[in-house]
């Protein structure tokens, strides 16, 4: 029979040369006849996204601050990472069965240093199968052909070849769901799971899928359970930190945030998600730090896009430093500010209003009508309620905050936009928006005689 490894490319990532060497002996040893280095995080980036191997073998320490675990995540991030992909961490650490059990990305498997050639192959013709079994689920998923891949996850269920994999295939099931947009479903699913075993990433899907379907005070419930048991858990963390955010708790949200971020300083979606919650919290300064870290060191290409630029310059607008807010808005390109979705064109237009009246002013009249009538998202309308307050255009920031007040987040913005009215002396004026925004939720609740 013919070695399947012979065939395979191998990528072994370590940051310790005599480490790197002992493993490409194990992986030769199996076998395996191309085997490549990678010997630092930035290298493994590099040549997974130019030339993605078969098997990875990565080390959990991986140097600089950085692990195997976030090499994962910034992979499963950026979709560089295919299902089919064998991704094996190793580690010299006991308890790190107690770490991987926690977070919801996994690596396939992890194998626990010294090991030998035969150990290796154990674990690799085991993950080789469970590839196997659901390939064709890998790709009816990547096709995004949801109702396919979710038919051929009701039979693997009902097989005898998937009974090792019952938990797996729920998990998949559940994840497919959501991204159906199917959350009531997924989220009795992640309790089917429940109800045989207390996974912690089974919990947080709970509260995720609950999320999803607006039932806040539901999700906070069960994702505090995570959080409390399970504090290596990080992306519970980000999860309660935006339930909190949505029930217009922007200070426990960013507390919660502050927390996690100073233990995995290199997160650097986590530190967008502060920023998001330190701006809503009137924290500009902690904000500006940490959208100025995500432009300086996210450095996966393509990482950093222009609405983190925009955010970078809202924490500088609140904080009141307009000169260096219109240096960050000036040096996108033109070629960007063509491609940006209506959103992002009224932020850029509405951050500049104000840092650069004298160049942001006409922009933000030409998209006038537009804004008084188009469908935006909360922060676009937070930014253009600031602008059109500045400049004294009573209409349109009436027009943005009777909007936020009746949209499904006005909790999250509400405070923001008390603020606001606050700081431009129209207290009286907001309290009458809320008033007929209540007023207009009776009449249309109330049912007809």
């Amino acid at each position: 029979m013919n070695n399947p490894y012979i065939k395979k490319r191998f990528l072994v990532i370590d940051d310790q040369p005599t480490a790197r060497d002992a493993l490409r002996t194990v992986a030769q040893n199996i076998g395996a006849f191309a085997v490549e280095f990678a010997a630092n995080y930035q290298d493994a980036l590099y040549r997974i996204r130019n030339n993605t191997p078969d098997i990875i073998l990565c080390d959990y320490m991986l140097g600089e601050g950085r692990s195997g675990q976030q090499l994962l995540e910034e992979l499963r991030r950026f979709n560089l990472l295919a299902d089919e992909t064998i991704f094996m961490m190793v580690t010299g650490e006991q308890s790190y069965e107690q770490v991987v059990s926690a977070v919801e990305l996994v690596p396939d498997d992890y194998i626990i240093k010294p090991f030998s050639p035969d150990k290796l192959l154990l674990r690799l013709d085991r993950i080789v199968a469970k590839k196997e079994f659901f390939k064709d689920y890998y790709r009816a998923k990547r096709k995004q052909e949801f109702d396919q891949a979710l038919a051929l996850l009701a039979k693997k269920r009902d097989s005898e070849a998937g009974r090792p994999y019952r938990f797996e295939i729920l998990r998949q099931q559940a994840e497919t769901e959501m991204a159906s947009g199917n959350a009531k479903t997924a989220e009795e699913t992640y309790r089917t799971i429940l109800s045989n075993y207390e996974f912690p990433w089974a919990r947080a899907g709970v509260a995720r899928s609950l999320h999803r379907q607006e039932k806040l005070s539901e999700a906070r419930e069960e994702i505090e359970r995570v959080v409390s048991s399970t504090p290596t858990f990080f992306d519970a963390a980000d999860l309660k930190a935006s339930i909190c955010m949505a029930q217009g708790e922007a200070e426990e949200a960013q507390r919660v945030l502050d927390e996690v971020a100073k233990k995995t300083p290199r997160n650097y979606l986590r530190k967008r998600l502060l920023a998001e919650a330190a701006t809503l919290n009137g924290d500009d300064e902690t904000a500006r730090a940490a959208m100025a870290d995500v432009i300086a060191n996210d450095s996966m290409p393509g990482a950093v896009q222009p609405e983190d630029r925009l955010a970078l310059a809202r924490s500088q607008v609140n904080g009141n430093e307009v000169i260096a807010a219109e240096k960050t808005l000036v040096g996108l390109k033109e070629s960007e500010l063509q491609n940006l979705t209506l959103d992002l064109q009224a932020s850029y237009a509405a951050l500049l209003a104000i840092s650069s009246p004298g160049k942001g002013k006409p922009r933000f009249a030409g998209l006038r009508p537009a804004l008084m009538s188009a469908a935006l998202e909360s922060t676009p309308r937070l930014d253009i309620l600031r602008a059109a307050l500045s400049l004294g255009d009573h209409e349109l920031a009436d027009h943005q905050a009777e909007t936020l007040m009746e949209a499904d987040d006005a909790k999250k913005t509400f405070g923001s936009t008390r603020k606001l009215y606050s700081l431009h002396g129209r207290e009286m004026d907001f309290r009458n928006i809320q008033k007929q925004v209540a007023l207009k939720r009776i009449k249309h609740e109330t049912p007809a005689a």
